[in-house]
């Protein structure tokens, strides 16, 4: 057998052993995803050496990038949760969008958080209203989670400044205007499919979330102010350093910028703000932050996300070290097929590498010299090029993405639900990306 060959076996099934020993045996995902590295790792032929450092790399790297974050944005949702302020969100968003609606609120949430503010930062921040809402409203927490995913999803693969369309932008030498314009576009039915595949899916796997804490009815309630500014204030701080850089602004307000708008620290001041909101409440609580308290708390269930999602990082980090990347490169380097040849190479990519940044920047990558024959040698025809690599990096959003796990964990949802809702509704947004897509490319080239 080809090495090739041993590699594309080896890949089939790891991703075979993930999902039956999450679906099928019940395994906590964290030992599941190890089992499937060394699977992948062994199968293919990869030196363990080698594989033993791709994969502390990789979830060291992970957990330096997110775990933090993650951390963070526990113990501010365990503030909100404590404090009463996620239930005055969800009953502002509820009077906004109606009880039937409130899918459709969080998904269009997720749609204009995820432009500034990246997938897993966002969702972990989320989670407590759409957990609160689900609590409220009795729709399933499949629902809820799945549509802020998507919502999140739709942006963060579509509109700059999110690093991989950015980067496919600059790759392409697409107009950053009309890719962001185009971008947005594109977005809306992407987000919409991913709404509808959540409600449909909700419908199959109904649960509710048990770890919400109930608020007595004499509790009082902060203002929908104190209740949203530890979201917003770290969203509009990652958004100011990111148009700071955009408009190349620089000097003392820039520097401030760029360390105020740094996920970790953005998060800290939300946390902060949160914690005063928490005080206000409950002004005689003085061992919040202690060994005891809410922080504690809060910490035990962020280690095992952080944990989940690190070896998560692991598998894509051994994935990356191995010769995968360049099998698929060489093959698909000869396709000439318009706009189907960035899709397929998004999809392949995406699918096999879990990275949706790595999926569009090769993608992009290897089109760039075949761009005049493809028809993609005029202005509109980069940024037609730049969406189809996006379309295609949607699917499929499965195990081998950080972002995945992060939804799973924090909206306490069955691994194997995760795995019979995400990958489908992925694969859903994706063709209708391609189809939007495609009339595009009718339209203007």
């Amino acid at each position: 057998m080809s090495s090739n060959l041993l590699v594309i076996s080896g890949l089939m099934l790891g991703v075979l052993v993930l999902v039956l020993c999450t679906v099928k045996f019940k395994i906590h995902p964290f030992f599941a995803l190890i089992a499937t590295t060394v699977t992948f790792a062994v199968v293919s032929g990869m030196n363990l050496e080698e594989m033993l450092a791709a994969f502390t790399s990789g979830m060291g790297g992970t957990m330096a990038d997110i775990g933090l974050v993650i951390a963070l944005g526990t113990v501010t949702g365990a503030l909100l949760e404590k404090s009463g302020a996620a239930e005055t969100m969800a009953k502002t968003i509820l009077k906004i969008t109606g009880r039937k609606h409130a899918a459709l609120g969080l998904a269009i949430t997720g749609y204009f958080v995820s432009i500034p503010v990246f997938c897993d930062s966002a969702f972990v921040l989320l989670s407590p209203i759409a957990k609160r809402i689900s609590k409220d409203t009795k729709i399933s927490m499949t629902t809820m989670a799945v549509a802020l995913c998507m919502g999140l999803h739709a942006t963060h693969m579509f509109v700059p400044p999110t690093p991989g369309p950015l980067a496919v932008a600059g790759i392409l030498n697409a107009d950053l205007g009309y890719v962001i314009l185009f971008g947005a576009l594109v977005s809306i039915p992407v987000m919409l499919v991913g709404y509808f595949g959540a409600v449909f899916m909700g419908k199959k796997y109904d649960y509710l979330p048990e770890n919400v804490t109930d608020v007595p009815e004499n509790q009082k309630l902060p203002s929908p102010l104190m209740a949203f500014l530890p979201i917003l204030t770290p969203i509009m701080l990652m958004l100011l350093k990111t148009i700071g850089q955009m408009c190349g602004l620089q000097g003392v307000l820039m520097d401030i910028f760029a360390v105020l708008g740094t996920p970790a620290v953005a998060l800290l001041v939300g946390l902060i703000i949160a914690l005063a909101g928490y005080h206000q409440i409950f002004p005689e609580d003085t061992k919040a932050w202690g060994f005891d308290g809410v922080f504690a708390d809060a910490l035990k269930t962020a280690g095992q996300i952080i944990l989940i999602v690190g070896a998560g990082g692991a598998f894509s980090g051994v994935l990356k070290a191995s010769p995968l990347q360049s099998i698929l490169t060489d093959t698909f380097s000869g396709l000439t097929i318009g706009i189907l040849a960035p899709f397929i190479i998004g999809f392949i990519f995406r699918t096999c590498v879990g990275s949706a940044t790595i999926a569009m920047v090769t993608a992009a990558t290897m089109i760039t010299p075949l761009m005049d024959v493809l028809g993609f040698a005029s202005p509109m025809g980069r940024v037609i090029a730049m969406l189809a690599c996006a379309a295609g990096g949607l699917m499929v959003f499965h195990g081998n993405d950080d972002f995945f796990w992060v939804t799973a964990t924090t909206s306490e949802m069955d691994t194997s639900v995760a795995y019979k809702t995400i990958p489908i509704i992925s694969v859903c947004q994706s063709l209708a990306a391609l189809a939007v897509v495609f009339v595009l490319s009718i339209i203007f080239i």
